[in-house]
């Protein structure tokens, strides 16, 4: 085993065993019980990360907008995933989780969040800090998830089902006090700004756009190579849609990611356009609502595009589609079979393991894009 695994298998054991003591301690002595529908109740939920998983989540705030209309939602969640939210019609105000000193931090803001006076608390992450955040702040409604005992606090906690998408998992959160959902698609909308910026990288004249990411899987103090495609096979990707569909290239990505993309221009023989750390994730979200197909690795901006309603082709290797990828009528993944019956592998601890993202061919992902184009084309005709 490697050595960072087991120091992380050690940790999660230490943590486990004194989040379950904590547990016990913390048990309700009473169950409360939660806002009726109809109602306009002070709803606050804690998402700390990532992007993907942010967005992964937005459905959780369409269905409890849905359930109570008149409802204030806030969310807790760090400043790097806190982008995914702008513009989000159902979410009041964004609220920082402390990055540094979770103890201290998380001690200072659920002191904070008390004076608001919440009346039902969501939690969305099997981490044990994220109850106790829900505890501290006296919320007395107080749903989340229950992972090997880590439910500190809990009024309605969850046992998480490892079969279910992350979607899914977050709004099983919400069935134990009786919110029934409102789709499962994510959510994102870009700003006025934003759109008029995309509508002069992607006009209304042009010829059909694939942006196609190559880069992402990074997070803060976290990079995931694992998870990327080859540069050569996107550049070989990007040959064969404007060979075979006539279409325009955009290659988009953070500053992270520039010297990915910069092999993928220098492999290419079809003309691209690189747009690599020149535009903003409001604006990446724009130009992909414009684009006919979106192509990149299991990362959050594959989640971005679906959640705008784009035709995406998401390639996976070691990590599980059936939980990670993006949910939509357009959304199709590009995956070894292995993915699928895989179990969930934490790539931060764990390198190396789990299905290679190189067994994804070129013919594989060029299908799929094809497909998704052809079916377009036959759309606007």
């Amino acid at each position: 085993m490697h050595p960072r695994a087991r120091s992380h298998r050690l940790r999660e054991r230490v943590v486990g065993t004194g989040a379950r003591l904590a547990a016990l301690l913390a048990r309700p002595r009473h169950i409360p019980n939660p806002p009726e529908p109809g109602t306009a109740p002070r709803i606050l939920v804690v998402k700390p990360c990532c992007l993907g998983d942010v967005l992964m989540a937005t459905p959780v705030f369409r269905a409890l907008a849905a359930y109570c209309p008149g409802a204030h939602i806030d969310v807790v969640t760090t400043d790097w995933s806190a982008p995914a939210l702008a513009g989000n019609p159902h979410v009041a105000r964004v609220i920082s989780y402390p990055d540094r000193l979770p103890m201290v931090g998380l001690h200072v803001l659920a002191r904070e969040l008390r004076r608001t006076g919440y009346d039902l608390g969501i939690g969305l992450d099997p981490s044990p800090l994220v109850n106790v955040l829900l505890w501290r702040s006296g919320i007395p409604v107080r749903a989340g998830i229950d992972s090997a005992g880590r439910g500190i606090g809990l009024t309605h906690p969850v046992t998480p089902d490892p079969t279910l998408h992350e979607t899914e998992a977050y709004l099983a959160v919400l069935a134990a006090i009786g919110v029934p959902p409102a789709g499962t698609e994510a959510e994102y909308h870009p700003s006025a700004e934003a759109q008029r910026s995309a509508s002069v990288i992607i006009p209304d004249d042009a010829p059909p756009t694939v942006v196609i990411h190559p880069g992402g899987a990074v997070n803060p103090g976290t990079a995931m190579p694992a998870k990327r495609w080859p540069p050569e096979r996107f550049a070989a990707l990007a040959d064969r849609l404007a060979a075979e569909a006539g279409v325009r290239v955009i290659l988009a990505g953070a500053g992270s990611d520039r010297a990915v993309v910069a092999a993928v221009v220098r492999r290419a023989k079809a003309p691209v356009v690189n747009l690599c750390g020149r535009l903003t994730l409001d604006e990446l979200a724009a130009v992909a609502a414009r684009a006919a197909l979106y192509v990149g690795n299991d990362s959050g901006t594959s989640h971005l595009a679906a959640a705008v309603g784009t035709p995406t082709v998401t390639i996976f290797g070691p990590t599980n589609p059936g939980r990670y990828r993006p949910l939509g009528p357009d959304a199709r993944v590009c995956a070894p079979p292995e993915s699928w019956e895989g179990a969930v592998v934490d790539l931060r601890h764990e390198r190396g393991n789990g299905p290679s993202v190189e067994s994804v061919t070129v013919d594989m992902v060029a299908a799929a894009c094809l497909e998704v184009l052809g079916a377009a084309g036959k759309g606007a005709a």
